[in-house]
Parts: structure tokens; C-alpha cells; sequence
């Protein structure tokens, strides 16, 4: 099924070249709640800009963000809170679809004061900024970082290769995601060579758990549940369970793999809650080739991300947000029900939303 999104490059890297040549002091941030792609893009692009001649600051919040908080060392990092637009001459916002995916507060404030350049692969990018490179089909921001650099032969230090390839594991899933292209494996290959110690960093990112951790993939565990017939599979975590834990939900961002195990399902789920917004409960999915796309089923409730990964935030408790989920999926379901017969298919059985413990 296609999502029915712009999936072509929008800009270019000369563009984003050109524009920060104007500038001088270069204020590097990403998305809210940083993952490893938003947080090694941010950090190698300010050390490889400052190797140019650039001022570069990073702003990224290390609150809650989890194993890939190492890289905040490997940069001049501030925390949003102490962002001020009087500082710099222009915002370089990476890994960010649109403004309002910026922390709220002072770093969303400068940011709407100054210029800004843009280098993202989201395919619900709001087309912000006065320069941008927008690569849809892209497996990561990293990968642009990475062939930014390149086409200036610009050379990667052991610290930046490093958080590049934190950007190119975290956002392939350790290239097993259908995202991972031969451009994507290439510019890891390089990376290695620059002495990335790649065994060290899997531990770090993938192996070592602490025992919050450890309770909260448990709990996902026990609540797995299927329903469509297998199609559909979900996982949920209370505010509860993250209290009871006493870890963020960036100490298991792989968790959303769980659902992703089940063989049948082509969509699935991770609702959970987060102490930042209260009675707000926000949505994980991930999809299959030949179901609805990801980014569709986020799309619907407001949110948005990637053709076969993507989230959103939807107003209750989780047990609204499944509900209200559920009957999406069914009028998704139902439509390419009746749309197979048109295609010289057989009629398939109707959905039923029954669900079953795994």
C-alpha cells in the first residue's frame, strides 16, 4: 500500500552549503527527546564544521536520553534551557521535520529568531528554513551528515565517525531496516575505518541493561497482544511501570522490537505514557511492506516520522489511545478488503477486532 507522501529529495547539499557560508556562529540542534540518530548527527556535524572554521555550539538536552548520552562529550554542548538568539547568526536544525518538533522553551524561541538551515529525512518534513536538503529515502540524517562531508572531502576524526555511526545503527536498526540502502553500507564501511569501535559502542547501545530497564521489557513482555488475525501487534507501558522502573523510556527504545517479532504482523504498536506529558499517551508504529504505511496510521492522529516507521501523541490514557487506534486500522482494513475484489482478487475474509494474549 503506498502512504501517499512526497518521497522526492527536497534541496540540496550545495544549498545548505551555500547558506552557511553566510554565517559565522552555527547553532546545532535536533528533534525533541534526542535519539541516536538526532544526537551523532548534531555532534559530528558541530565538530565537522568547526574543523572549517566555524563557531559551532550544540544544544541538545541530555535528560533522559539515554546510552547515547557519550556523544555529548565528544562536542561543545549546551542545554536548551541556556540558549539565547543574540549568540549566533544561524540555527542548523537536523534530524527535525518542522519548529514545533523543537524543545519547547528558550532553544525553540532563539531558533525562530534566526536563520535557518535544514538537513532531515523525514517524509512529513514541513519545508522550513531558508535552506534545506530533505532526503525522504535516506536511512538516517547520519548518512546526509556523512555524505555532506564527503562531497567537500571533508576527513572524519575517530570522535566523529564515532557518532555517525551511532546516527547510522540506532536509525537502521542496526542496518536490518528496509531504510539500510548500499550507500548507507558503504558509508559505514568507511566509518569503521576511521577506527570506530564498533563492539564497544553495541555493548554500550544494545547489551548492558540496568534493572529498570530489564522490569520495563517484562512488563512489555506480559502485555503483548495481536489482533486482526495476527496483523496487528501491540505492547504497552503505564506511567506506572515507568515510576515502578525509575528509568526513562530512552533505556529501552529497542523494546518497540517486541511487537516487531511477531511473524504475522505487518503493523506494530507501542503505546506508552511519559512523565512530560501527562494524560497524553504516545504511539510507536512500525509497519511491513504490502500493509499501511507507518507513517499513515501516525499521520491520522497528528503525528508523522517514516514510511514504515513514524509516532504520534493522542490525548487519554492508553486505553483510549488503543481503542482509538484499533478503529482506524479497521476502516484501513476494511477499505483494502473491498478494494481487492477491483485488483482480481478474491474477496478476503472480513477483519475482526478481536484480540489475543501472545
Amino acid at each position: 500500500m503506498t502512504s501517499g507522501f512526497n518521497h522526492a529529495t527536497r534541496g540540496s547539499a550545495k544549498q545548505v552549503l551555500e547558506a552557511l557560508k553566510r554565517y559565522r556562529r552555527i547553532l546545532i540542534t535536533g528533534h525533541i527527546r534526542p535519539d541516536g540518530d538526532a544526537t551523532g548527527s548534531c555532534v559530528a556535524m558541530g565538530r565537522l564544521l568547526k574543523a572549517q572554521g566555524w563557531e559551532t555550539t550544540v544544544a541538545l538536552s541530555p535528560v533522559g536520553m539515554g546510552p547515547v548520552k557519550f556523544l555529548l562529550d565528544y562536542a561543545d554542548c549546551l542545554a536548551p534551557t541556556n540558549v539565547h538568539a543574540r549568540d549566533y547568526d544561524c540555527a542548523l536544525v537536523l534530524d527535525c521535520g518542522g519548529l514545533e518538533r523543537l524543545p519547547d522553551g528558550p532553544l525553540r524561541d532563539a531558533v525562530s529568531r534566526l536563520p535557518v538551515v535544514n538537513i532531515d529525512h523525514h517524509v512529513t518534513n514541513a519545508k522550513f528554513g531558508e535552506a534545506r536538503w530533505v532526503v525522504p529515502t535516506g536511512s538516517s540524517t547520519g548518512e546526509l551528515v556523512y555524505r555532506f562531508a564527503r562531497r567537500w572531502k571533508w576527513t572524519f576524526d575517530r570522535q566523529t565517525a564515532e557518532a555517525l555511526w551511532v546516527a547510522l545503527v540506532t536509525d537502521t536498526g542496526r542496518f536490518a531496516y528496509s531504510s539500510t540502502q548500499p550507500t548507507t553500507l558503504r558509508a559505514a564501511a568507511e566509518l569503521l575505518a576511521c577506527g570506530v569501535d564498533s563492539s564497544a559502542i553495541n555493548d554500550r547501545l544494545y547489551l548492558y541493561a540496568s534493572e529498570g530497564a530489564m522490569y520495563l521489557r517484562r512488563r512489555a513482555y506480559d502485555s503483548l497482544q495481536t489482533f486482526f488475525r495476527g496483523r496487528v501487534s501491540q505492547i504497552v507501558l503505564t506511567a506506572r511501570d515507568f515510576r515502578r522502573a525509575g528509568v526513562p523510556k530512552s533505556e529501552v527504545e529497542d523494546v518497540i522490537d517486541i511487537p516487531r517479532s511477531v511473524p504475522t504482523a505487518q503493523i506494530a504498536l507501542f503505546f506508552y505514557e511519559t512523565k512530560d506529558k501527562p494524560g497524553i499517551t504516545r504511539v510507536s508504529v512500525r509497519s511491513r511492506a504490502d500493509s499501511p504505511s507507518a507513517v499513515a496510521v501516525a499521520h491520522h492522529f497528528g503525528g508523522g516520522g517514516h514510511l514504515r516507521a513514524a509516532g504520534c501523541d493522542i490525548p487519554g490514557p492508553p486505553k483510549v489511545a488503543v481503542a482509538k487506534v484499533k478503529a482506524y486500522l479497521t476502516e484501513l482494513f476494511e477499505e483494502a478488503a473491498k478494494a481487492a475484489p477491483a485488483e482480481g482478487g478474491a474477496a478476503p475474509e472480513p477483519h475482526r477486532v478481536s484480540s489475543r494474549r501472545v
